[in-house]
């Protein structure tokens, strides 16, 4: 049962550790990077602005509406002429019974005229007529019919147009937006691939550190494991009398000083493990293993870099950002000068109102259409129009100096990362040949305090200088495989 437990334990153990390449640290600290993240949102936004400028080829179409309540509605006549209009065949009828009136009352004077008046139905009625004559109140409403068209109902008034634009000439400055959004999403790409490289040349720095550390680590448990062997030997020694206290005690002193280094590289171990974790985006108490952690030896990659001046400038990021910000800033040249150049557009309309005065006055819904050719020339603007040209054309020539310098700098730390690699190969070679002669050094000690011929002390010399040899040539390829990588960054080839 109690073997049981134990290989459970074990399986479950290794189960909980994720081992790790070097190539799914870099992919994974690729994709969880917050600041990667938000580069990539600046080229999707460099994207939108591209689509955007493009738009401005096409025609735009847009649509209007309104509607107002009035409080009061237009007359176009006073008060007092409309109620004239209003009255006109009443005040007639009042004109002809002024005319008539004393006229009749003449006649019904005279005795013979009365008593023929009064004996004639026909005349009576003739005369009541002529008070009442029916065509004057015919006028009357006449009148006030023309009244109302004079009285426009303007309290609800709607209008709507939809407008179509197109422009036709703009002095060449919507292409040049085009070639400028262009650019912009080249330079955000651009970016986004040195934050990349960036990324990756922290990740591989965390990743070989561990290594380094963890291959310390296990040399140092090698060497605490010596010096207890050799701690129990001296006190059988001590025992025997072919050792002294002496002996005994620094081989113990060494001993504590390397259990204290041991905690000490343990200690770097895990926190460079946490550091790697965090960048990974994985929780800091992961239990990872990487996958040249635990081997005896680091296989350096066989590196064929081969590159141009022409090449490193076409694949450095950083020239790319300034050959691409040169261009940019020559478009803006292009765009400062089309503002002092003329504009065409054509634009069409249809345009519907309520009311309407295309047949008169309705309060109903009428329309039309309209379509014309709209130009803008700029004539003199005191020398505006020139001195920003010649602001954007100093803009672009500071681009123009700014690349031109990096290039030299890059051109620079390309041949500095040369020198770093040939020195990183003298020395893992210097280191090699030192491994090989403490290994030498160790066999040689090792026999020789085994037969009692070589004390203690120049065991643990031996021992400590493989140990400090083993470390110096792990340590010797780790700095050959970094400089290979700051060299493929410095060349722009670092994937």
């Amino acid at each position: 049962m109690a073997v049981l437990a134990v290989l459970c334990m074990t399986t479950l153990s290794v189960w909980s550790q994720q081992v790790l390449s070097l190539q799914d640290c870099r992919d994974m600290a690729l994709e969880n990077n917050k600041n990667l993240k938000i580069s990539q949102e600046k080229v999707n936004m460099a994207n939108y602005d591209r689509k955007i400028a493009r738009s401005n080829y096409f025609p735009t179409i847009s649509a209007q509406g309104t509607y107002m309540h009035n409080e009061k509605q237009l007359q176009l006549l006073s008060d007092d002429k409309i109620n004239t209009i209003n009255t006109i065949g009443t005040s007639l009828q009042n004109d002809v019974n002024g005319f008539i009136d004393p006229v009749i009352q003449d006649l019904m004077q005279n005795p013979l005229m009365y008593q023929i008046i009064m004996n004639s139905p026909e005349l009576q009625a003739l005369i009541q007529d002529l008070h009442h004559i029916g065509a004057f109140e015919t006028i009357d409403a006449i009148g006030q019919e023309v009244t109302k068209n004079f009285i426009l109902d303007t309290r609800n008034v709607y209008a709507g147009m939809i407008t179509v634009m197109e422009p036709v000439y703009a002095g060449g400055k919507i292409r040049a937006y085009n070639k400028v959004a262009r650019y912009a999403e080249d330079l955000a790409e651009s970016q986004l691939s040195t934050e990349q490289q960036e990324i990756i040349i922290a990740t591989d720095k965390a990743y070989w550190q561990i290594v380094s550390l963890a291959n310390k680590q296990k040399l140092t448990e090698n060497y605490v494991e010596l010096l207890r062997t050799m701690s129990s030997n001296v006190d059988k020694l001590v025992t025997e009398g072919m050792a002294t206290n002496a002996d005994k005690l620094s081989i113990k002193v060494k001993l504590n000083e390397g259990e204290l280094t041991l905690i000490k590289v343990q200690n770097g171990v895990a926190l460079s493990k946490m550091l790697l974790c965090q960048s990974c985006g994985l929780p800091i108490d992961t239990n990872i293993i990487l996958e040249d952690e635990n081997l005896e030896d680091v296989a350096v990659p066989v590196y064929a870099t081969e590159y141009t001046e022409d090449d490193i400038v076409n694949n450095r990021p950083e020239l790319k950002s300034l050959s691409i910000a040169s261009n940019i800033y020559d478009k803006k040249v292009n765009i400062a000068r089309a503002e002092f150049l003329p504009t065409v557009a054509v634009f069409g309309n249809y345009i519907v109102t309520n009311p309407s005065l295309f047949n008169g006055f309705e309060t109903e819904f009428h329309g039309m259409y309209n379509f014309g050719v709209v130009a803008k020339v700029p004539l003199f603007h005191f020398g505006e129009g020139y001195n920003k040209v010649r602001k954007a054309q100093s803009e672009a020539m500071i681009y123009k100096l700014k690349f031109e310098d990096t290039k030299e700098l890059v051109m620079l730390q390309v041949s500095q990362y040369e020198k770093k690699i040939e020195e990183a190969k003298s020395r893992l070679q210097m280191t090699t040949e030192k491994m090989t002669d403490a290994e030498e050094n160790l066999r040689m000690a090792t026999i020789g305090f085994n037969e009692g011929v070589i004390p203690s002390s120049t065991l643990e010399a031996a021992q400590t200088a493989w140990m400090q040899a083993h470390s110096e040539y792990i340590d010797a390829k780790i700095d050959v495989i970094m400089a290979n990588t700051y060299l493929r960054k410095a060349v722009g080839n670092l994937n």
